[in-house]
């Protein structure tokens, strides 16, 4: 696991919260998991909505890590909108096609959360870094695959 400096995006008024990278690989979901039900808990959630974020965390990584490339990672980054939380989870795939908003996966993450985007970037013939830093293969038709999530606070009358 990588913790990440949190900072600014470039050219972003909204403050990331944390950016965690681990191993494309089932045995990390629950790392994932905790971090987002920390987070969430954190930035003012009532159960329901740190249950809602906790399914559908685990839900867009599990997409993301049957895609993934061997060897490679999934990077989380947590990042606090006004009254919001949004979660982009991103791998890189060599999957002929990434991924696709008609699954039931999609249709699970479009009911647990107030807004879901799919993005998929072609990177062309890269070589891949494992996390140890040493190449592990080139690959062409590579792709960045991010899935982000946002959820609202709820607005209570006072």
């Amino acid at each position: 696991m990588t913790t990440l400096p949190t900072d600014l995006h470039a050219g972003s008024t909204i403050p990331t919260l944390a950016c965690i990278r681990v191993r494309a690989a089932a045995d990390q979901l629950s790392t994932l998991r905790g971090m987002t039900c920390n987070i969430a808990y954190n930035h003012g959630f009532d159960v329901d909505g740190v249950a809602d974020l906790e399914l559908a965390i685990d839900e867009a990584a599990s997409m993301l890590i049957a895609l993934a490339a061997p060897g490679t990672d999934i990077t989380c980054t947590f990042t606090a909108p006004e009254n919001a939380l949004r979660i982009e989870v991103s791998a890189i795939s060599t999957a002929e096609q990434p991924a696709g908003k008609s699954s039931f996966s999609w249709f699970v993450l479009e009911s647990l959360t107030d807004h879901a985007e799919l993005d998929v970037v072609r990177q062309g013939a890269i070589a891949y870094i494992g996390t140890d830093d040493t190449p592990r293969r080139d690959a062409t038709n590579a792709a960045t695959v991010t899935v982000t999530l946002q959820k609202n606070l709820l607005q209570r009358p006072e």
